[in-house]
Protein backbone atom coordinates (compact mmCIF):
# COMPACT_ATOMS: atom_id res chain seq x y z
CA UNK A 1 0.00 0.00 0.00
CA UNK A 2 1.47 3.21 -1.21
CA UNK A 3 2.91 5.61 1.81
CA UNK A 4 0.22 8.55 0.60
CA UNK A 5 -2.64 6.08 0.62
CA UNK A 6 -1.74 5.10 4.44
CA UNK A 7 -0.91 8.84 5.43
CA UNK A 8 -4.96 9.29 3.63
CA UNK A 9 -5.89 6.77 5.85
CA UNK A 10 -4.56 8.05 9.40
CA UNK A 11 -5.80 11.94 8.12
CA UNK A 12 -9.85 10.67 8.47
CA UNK A 13 -11.41 11.69 12.05
CA UNK A 14 -12.20 9.71 14.80
CA UNK A 15 -15.96 8.25 14.66
CA UNK A 16 -18.40 10.53 15.61
CA UNK A 17 -19.18 10.27 19.38
CA UNK A 18 -22.88 9.03 18.74
CA UNK A 19 -21.51 6.31 16.22
CA UNK A 20 -18.85 5.32 18.89
CA UNK A 21 -21.65 5.71 21.65
CA UNK A 22 -23.93 3.25 19.44
CA UNK A 23 -21.23 0.82 19.04
CA UNK A 24 -20.55 0.79 22.92
CA UNK A 25 -24.54 0.06 23.72
CA UNK A 26 -24.08 -2.21 20.90
CA UNK A 27 -21.77 -4.17 22.56
CA UNK A 28 -23.59 -4.11 25.67
CA UNK A 29 -26.09 -7.24 26.27
CA UNK A 30 -28.35 -5.21 28.93
CA UNK A 31 -28.81 -1.81 26.42
CA UNK A 32 -32.40 -1.36 26.28
CA UNK A 33 -34.49 0.13 23.22
CA UNK A 34 -34.63 2.89 25.33
CA UNK A 35 -31.39 3.41 25.66
CA UNK A 36 -30.70 3.73 21.71
CA UNK A 37 -33.89 5.84 21.69
CA UNK A 38 -31.92 8.38 24.25
CA UNK A 39 -29.20 8.09 22.41
CA UNK A 40 -30.45 9.22 18.67
CA UNK A 41 -32.38 11.34 19.97
CA UNK A 42 -29.28 13.95 20.75
CA UNK A 43 -28.78 13.29 17.28
CA UNK A 44 -31.11 14.71 14.77
CA UNK A 45 -28.89 13.94 11.47
CA UNK A 46 -28.52 10.33 12.32
CA UNK A 47 -32.27 9.87 13.26
CA UNK A 48 -32.78 10.90 10.12
CA UNK A 49 -30.82 9.05 7.79
CA UNK A 50 -32.30 5.94 9.63
CA UNK A 51 -35.35 7.15 8.54
CA UNK A 52 -34.45 8.28 5.10
CA UNK A 53 -32.81 4.56 4.99
CA UNK A 54 -35.15 2.52 6.35
CA UNK A 55 -38.11 3.55 4.30
CA UNK A 56 -36.37 3.28 0.72
CA UNK A 57 -39.01 0.38 -0.92
CA UNK A 58 -35.48 -1.66 -1.10
CA UNK A 59 -35.80 -2.79 2.59
CA UNK A 60 -39.50 -3.81 2.26
CA UNK A 61 -40.59 -2.58 5.39
CA UNK A 62 -44.58 -3.19 5.32
CA UNK A 63 -45.25 0.00 7.34
CA UNK A 64 -43.41 3.58 7.26
CA UNK A 65 -41.21 4.08 9.73
CA UNK A 66 -41.80 7.55 11.16
CA UNK A 67 -40.45 7.37 15.32
CA UNK A 68 -37.37 6.26 16.76
CA UNK A 69 -39.12 3.59 18.68
CA UNK A 70 -40.51 1.93 14.95
CA UNK A 71 -37.22 2.20 13.67
CA UNK A 72 -35.69 0.04 16.63
CA UNK A 73 -38.27 -2.35 16.59
CA UNK A 74 -38.92 -3.26 12.81
CA UNK A 75 -34.99 -2.84 11.65
CA UNK A 76 -33.59 -4.36 14.92
CA UNK A 77 -30.15 -3.63 16.46
CA UNK A 78 -28.31 -5.34 13.63
CA UNK A 79 -29.58 -3.40 10.90
CA UNK A 80 -29.58 -0.25 12.64
CA UNK A 81 -25.67 -1.21 13.22
CA UNK A 82 -25.58 -0.52 9.54
CA UNK A 83 -27.49 2.51 9.44
CA UNK A 84 -25.48 4.75 12.16
CA UNK A 85 -21.80 3.20 11.08
CA UNK A 86 -22.95 3.62 7.55
CA UNK A 87 -23.59 7.35 8.59
CA UNK A 88 -20.45 8.44 8.46
CA UNK A 89 -20.32 8.26 4.71
CA UNK A 90 -21.51 11.56 4.05
CA UNK A 91 -20.29 13.19 7.43
CA UNK A 92 -16.44 11.90 7.54
CA UNK A 93 -15.66 11.90 3.88
CA UNK A 94 -15.61 14.14 0.64
CA UNK A 95 -17.19 11.73 -1.90
CA UNK A 96 -15.05 12.36 -5.13
CA UNK A 97 -14.97 9.06 -7.21
CA UNK A 98 -13.95 10.63 -10.57
CA UNK A 99 -10.96 8.56 -10.30
CA UNK A 100 -13.45 6.06 -11.07
CA UNK A 101 -15.50 7.91 -13.46
CA UNK A 102 -18.32 8.03 -10.82
CA UNK A 103 -20.62 10.34 -9.47
CA UNK A 104 -21.44 10.49 -5.82
CA UNK A 105 -24.85 9.48 -6.09
CA UNK A 106 -24.04 6.51 -7.88
CA UNK A 107 -21.62 5.69 -4.98
CA UNK A 108 -24.12 5.87 -2.46
CA UNK A 109 -26.68 3.85 -4.59
CA UNK A 110 -24.06 1.11 -4.70
CA UNK A 111 -23.64 0.96 -1.23
CA UNK A 112 -27.82 1.71 -0.08
CA UNK A 113 -28.33 -1.58 -2.75
CA UNK A 114 -25.76 -3.74 -1.03
CA UNK A 115 -27.01 -3.03 2.47
CA UNK A 116 -30.97 -4.15 1.04
CA UNK A 117 -29.71 -6.89 -0.87
CA UNK A 118 -27.82 -8.27 2.36
CA UNK A 119 -30.53 -7.76 4.48
CA UNK A 120 -33.50 -9.15 2.35
CA UNK A 121 -31.23 -12.31 1.89
CA UNK A 122 -29.76 -13.10 5.33
CA UNK A 123 -33.32 -11.68 7.69
CA UNK A 124 -34.63 -15.61 7.55
CA UNK A 125 -32.83 -17.68 7.47
CA UNK A 126 -28.86 -15.92 8.62
CA UNK A 127 -30.56 -13.23 10.62
CA UNK A 128 -27.73 -13.81 13.41
CA UNK A 129 -25.01 -12.73 10.63
CA UNK A 130 -26.45 -9.34 9.50
CA UNK A 131 -24.43 -7.88 12.36
CA UNK A 132 -21.37 -8.73 10.75
CA UNK A 133 -22.60 -8.49 7.02
CA UNK A 134 -25.01 -5.36 7.08
CA UNK A 135 -21.80 -2.63 8.38
CA UNK A 136 -19.77 -4.68 5.74
CA UNK A 137 -22.27 -4.57 3.29
CA UNK A 138 -22.93 -0.96 3.35
CA UNK A 139 -19.45 0.57 4.05
CA UNK A 140 -16.75 -2.11 2.32
CA UNK A 141 -16.18 0.24 -0.73
CA UNK A 142 -14.66 3.53 1.67
CA UNK A 143 -11.75 2.39 0.77
CA UNK A 144 -12.80 3.47 -3.14
CA UNK A 145 -13.26 6.79 -1.61
CA UNK A 146 -9.81 6.89 -0.20
CA UNK A 147 -8.13 5.30 -3.18
CA UNK A 148 -9.98 8.23 -5.28
CA UNK A 149 -8.63 10.96 -3.48
CA UNK A 150 -4.93 10.15 -3.03
CA UNK A 151 -4.90 9.50 -7.00
CA UNK A 152 -6.40 12.51 -7.43
CA UNK A 153 -4.16 14.50 -4.97
CA UNK A 154 -0.96 12.35 -6.78
CA UNK A 155 -2.37 14.26 -9.85
CA UNK A 156 -2.86 10.65 -11.35
CA UNK A 157 -6.62 10.06 -11.48
CA UNK A 158 -7.03 8.64 -15.07
CA UNK A 159 -5.13 5.66 -13.56
CA UNK A 160 -7.81 3.08 -12.56
CA UNK A 161 -10.11 4.37 -15.40
CA UNK A 162 -7.14 3.86 -18.57
CA UNK A 163 -6.75 0.39 -16.68
CA UNK A 164 -10.30 -0.36 -17.03
CA UNK A 165 -10.22 0.60 -20.23
CA UNK A 166 -7.70 -2.04 -21.17
CA UNK A 167 -9.66 -5.08 -19.67
CA UNK A 168 -8.43 -4.90 -16.03
CA UNK A 169 -11.01 -5.75 -13.56
CA UNK A 170 -11.02 -3.23 -10.92
CA UNK A 171 -9.31 -4.78 -8.10
CA UNK A 172 -6.76 -5.65 -10.18
CA UNK A 173 -6.69 -1.73 -11.80
CA UNK A 174 -6.56 -0.57 -7.65
CA UNK A 175 -3.43 -2.55 -7.37
CA UNK A 176 -1.70 -1.16 -10.24
CA UNK A 177 -2.66 2.04 -9.77
CA UNK A 178 -2.16 2.50 -5.63
CA UNK A 179 -0.87 -0.90 -4.72
CA UNK A 180 -3.78 -1.82 -2.65
CA UNK A 181 -7.35 -2.73 -3.47
CA UNK A 182 -10.89 -1.56 -2.09
CA UNK A 183 -11.30 -4.14 0.70
CA UNK A 184 -7.61 -3.94 1.82
CA UNK A 185 -8.19 0.18 2.56
CA UNK A 186 -11.60 -0.10 4.33
CA UNK A 187 -10.13 -2.96 6.29
CA UNK A 188 -7.40 -0.80 6.94
CA UNK A 189 -9.81 2.22 7.94
CA UNK A 190 -11.66 0.16 9.97
CA UNK A 191 -8.57 -0.87 11.92
CA UNK A 192 -7.45 2.99 12.52
CA UNK A 193 -11.14 3.43 13.91
CA UNK A 194 -11.02 0.24 16.04
CA UNK A 195 -13.89 -1.47 14.92
CA UNK A 196 -14.69 -4.84 15.35
CA UNK A 197 -12.41 -7.15 14.36
CA UNK A 198 -14.63 -9.45 12.88
CA UNK A 199 -15.97 -7.01 10.45
CA UNK A 200 -13.05 -6.10 9.52
CA UNK A 201 -11.95 -9.66 8.82
CA UNK A 202 -15.17 -10.64 6.46
CA UNK A 203 -14.01 -7.17 4.44
CA UNK A 204 -10.62 -8.64 3.79
CA UNK A 205 -11.76 -11.92 2.56
CA UNK A 206 -14.21 -10.81 0.52
CA UNK A 207 -12.12 -11.47 -1.97
CA UNK A 208 -11.12 -14.41 -1.25
CA UNK A 209 -13.34 -16.73 0.85
CA UNK A 210 -11.21 -19.49 0.44
CA UNK A 211 -8.77 -18.19 2.73
CA UNK A 212 -10.38 -18.58 5.45
CA UNK A 213 -12.84 -21.24 7.42
CA UNK A 214 -16.19 -22.27 8.86
CA UNK A 215 -18.95 -19.57 9.27
CA UNK A 216 -16.64 -16.55 8.11
CA UNK A 217 -15.98 -18.55 5.36
CA UNK A 218 -19.71 -18.40 4.55
CA UNK A 219 -19.92 -14.86 5.55
CA UNK A 220 -17.33 -13.82 3.17
CA UNK A 221 -18.85 -15.35 0.37
CA UNK A 222 -22.45 -13.46 0.72
CA UNK A 223 -20.27 -10.47 0.62
CA UNK A 224 -18.33 -11.60 -2.46
CA UNK A 225 -21.83 -12.37 -3.93
CA UNK A 226 -23.25 -8.70 -3.10
CA UNK A 227 -20.51 -7.23 -4.29
CA UNK A 228 -20.62 -9.07 -7.39
CA UNK A 229 -24.41 -8.27 -8.04
CA UNK A 230 -24.45 -4.70 -7.45
CA UNK A 231 -22.03 -3.29 -9.84
CA UNK A 232 -19.69 -0.31 -8.34
CA UNK A 233 -21.96 2.58 -10.01
CA UNK A 234 -25.32 0.60 -8.52
CA UNK A 235 -26.40 -1.04 -11.23
CA UNK A 236 -27.63 -4.50 -11.49
CA UNK A 237 -26.78 -6.36 -15.30
CA UNK A 238 -27.80 -9.77 -16.45
CA UNK A 239 -23.81 -10.60 -16.33
CA UNK A 240 -23.08 -9.00 -12.29
CA UNK A 241 -26.34 -11.63 -11.50
CA UNK A 242 -25.12 -14.33 -13.00
CA UNK A 243 -21.37 -13.80 -11.41
CA UNK A 244 -22.73 -13.56 -8.12
CA UNK A 245 -24.66 -16.99 -8.61
CA UNK A 246 -21.60 -18.64 -9.94
CA UNK A 247 -20.07 -17.89 -6.30
CA UNK A 248 -23.09 -18.42 -4.93
CA UNK A 249 -23.66 -22.16 -6.25
CA UNK A 250 -19.65 -22.37 -5.21
CA UNK A 251 -20.40 -21.79 -1.76
CA UNK A 252 -23.65 -23.62 -1.09
CA UNK A 253 -25.61 -20.55 -0.64
CA UNK A 254 -29.08 -20.06 -0.25
CA UNK A 255 -29.93 -19.20 -4.38
CA UNK A 256 -33.52 -19.26 -4.04
CA UNK A 257 -33.16 -16.46 -1.06
CA UNK A 258 -31.13 -14.36 -3.15
CA UNK A 259 -33.24 -14.77 -6.02
CA UNK A 260 -36.31 -12.85 -3.93
CA UNK A 261 -33.77 -10.26 -2.35
CA UNK A 262 -32.72 -9.49 -5.62
CA UNK A 263 -36.09 -8.74 -7.16
CA UNK A 264 -37.34 -6.63 -4.30
CA UNK A 265 -34.00 -4.53 -4.63
CA UNK A 266 -33.82 -4.49 -8.59
CA UNK A 267 -37.40 -2.94 -8.23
Amino acid sequence: MKKRLLENIEAIPALPETVQAFERLYQDENATSEDFERLFQKDPLITANIFRVANSPMYGLKRQVSSLQQAISLLGRDSLRAFVLGSVINSNFTLDLSAYNMTKEQFVLACERQLALTINWLIRKKSRQLSKLAPAAFMVDLGRVIISKTLIDEGQAGLIQEALANGADISHAEKEACGAQTTDVTATLFNHWNLDPDIIHVIRYSDDPEGTIDEDREMAAHLKAVRECILPNGEISADSIAQAKVTIEEFGLDMEGFERALERVAG
